[in-house]
């Protein structure tokens, strides 16, 4: 009797203490951030997650303002690990760099630092159009980014105050759910595939090497797509993919811009030209596609990744992932 009440309570203070040692998860979502409407979308995206955890998301490229109020907020609930979501397209980005940087993940900067602050109060410190930030041109930024940049130099850009575990998770990249998406939505404009020729449009960054790498994941996901295709019998003529770089110089801006132009036209001699944007929400970024194929033929229905209950899945995959 005496050997049972002693082996219950050794059990008692063993699972006690394994329950103390427990961390409290809370997640952080890293978004671009943009009009109430692009932001909403990012809202209703993390509706499920919010429900398991403390959830807060930090709007900004790369942001320390929003990224250390996120942090604080799920401190203050008593969180002391934290998983990071980061909802941006490709990991192949400066945005992704500076933010491991921020987080204590990176021990140095590995691009010039840059602030982007997309908050109205921002506005009135808008550098001039075409200024150069940080190493980064701005040349063609979308008013949304150019309006609101602000250069940062290395000694200023802190990394963030923490007392949590960070968990960092990948960005969309190739992700399957992704490639799901995008075959949804090519069938939404697709009536006959072996007469179509599919062009796939991401924003893309500067750097060359980061566009090859962003590149590699877009035709990863264009490859799952035609194996989609091919399980249904419905194939595209051919599925191409390129980036827009909307941010580069204007040079490489140019080139890009007669690229796309160049390939909806020659397809369009010879058959239906589909294009699919590969953004993650609708405000304004996608729209310059439409503009820089004014005159041309081709279908298109500029609907993003998000509105679809598959980013909400990416998102809790991600989180279950990092705490497997």
């Amino acid at each position: 009797m005496i050997l049972n009440r002693l082996f219950t309570l050794v059990l008692l203070l063993f699972v006690s203490s394994a329950f103390a040692q427990q961390s409290k998860v809370g997640v952080m979502i890293l978004a671009h951030g943009g009009s109430h409407q692009w932001n909403q979308m990012i809202e209703e995206g993390t509706a499920d997650i919010k429900a398991k955890y403390p959830t807060e998301i930090a709007f900004g490229m790369a942001l320390p303002r929003t990224m250390q109020e996120a942090i604080d907020k799920l401190e203050h609930q008593g969180v002391d690990k934290i998983v990071v979501v980061p909802l941006f397209i490709s990991s192949h980005s400066f945005i992704i760099r500076q933010s491991e940087y921020l987080l204590g993940l990176r021990d140095v900067l590995a691009d010039p630092p840059l602030v982007m602050d997309h908050s109205m109060d921002a506005a009135a410190h808008a550098p001039a159009e075409g200024h150069q930030m940080g190493g980064h041109s701005m040349g063609h930024a979308p008013a949304s980014h150019a309006n609101h940049s602000m250069p940062a130099q290395q000694n200023q850009l802190e990394q963030l105050k923490t007392k949590s575990k960070i968990v960092f998770t990948r960005p969309l990249d190739d992700h399957p759910l992704v490639a799901e998406i995008i075959h949804s939505r090519i069938k939404e404009l697709s009536k006959q595939p072996s007469n179509e020729m599919v062009i796939i449009v991401g924003h893309g960054p500067n750097p060359e090497e980061d566009n090859k790498k962003w590149i590699a994941d877009m035709e990863s996901i264009s490859d799952q797509v035609r194996a989609m295709q091919k399980k249904s019998g419905a194939v595209s003529k051919m599925i191409l993919t390129l980036t827009v770089r909307d941010d580069a110089d204007a040079e490489i801006y140019n080139q890009a811009k007669e690229n796309l132009r160049n390939l909806v036209k020659q397809g369009s001699k010879q058959g239906k030209v589909i294009v699919v944007p590969l953004f993650l929400s609708s405000g304004g970024a996608e729209q310059k596609v439409v503009t820089r194929l004014e005159g041309l033929t081709y279908t298109w229905n500029g609907k993003t990744l998000l509105p679809d209950s598959r980013i909400a899945k990416f998102i809790a995959q991600s989180v279950e992932g990092a705490l497997k």
